[in-house]
């Protein structure tokens, strides 16, 4: 994919979710703003990577899966308590969950 077109379809997903966010929370526009920021650079390295995203879930071994467990539950619990906070917080705290895997995913390139 070309990257200028990467790069558009991700500020589009982060615009399109933070305007979600931003309609169904009706929180102030510091915490909205973080939203778009950060679903738009995991947009743009999940894109990017997208192949190797492919190849990595396709490995299944007892120990991904422990720790795909661990890193679930703790998701899981961050993501619903930070959403007690506020909706922007808890949509960014997913994303920022979601970005770090895509960063993992990104420096650990498949050969």
């Amino acid at each position: 994919m070309r990257r200028s077109l990467r790069y558009a379809l991700a500020l589009v997903v982060g615009v399109g979710l933070a305007a979600l966010v931003a309609v169904l929370s009706e929180a102030p526009g510091l915490p909205v703003l973080s939203v778009a920021v950060v679903y738009s650079a995991t947009t743009a390295l999940v894109l990017a990577h997208r192949d190797d995203w492919a190849t990595l879930s396709g490995r299944t071994t007892e120990s991904s899966r422990t720790l795909g467990a661990v890193g679930g539950g703790v998701g899981a619990f961050a993501g619903s308590t930070l959403l007690q906070v506020s909706l922007p917080v808890g949509a960014t705290g997913l994303g920022l969950y979601l970005f770090g895997m895509a960063l993992t995913v990104a420096d650990c390139r498949v050969g």
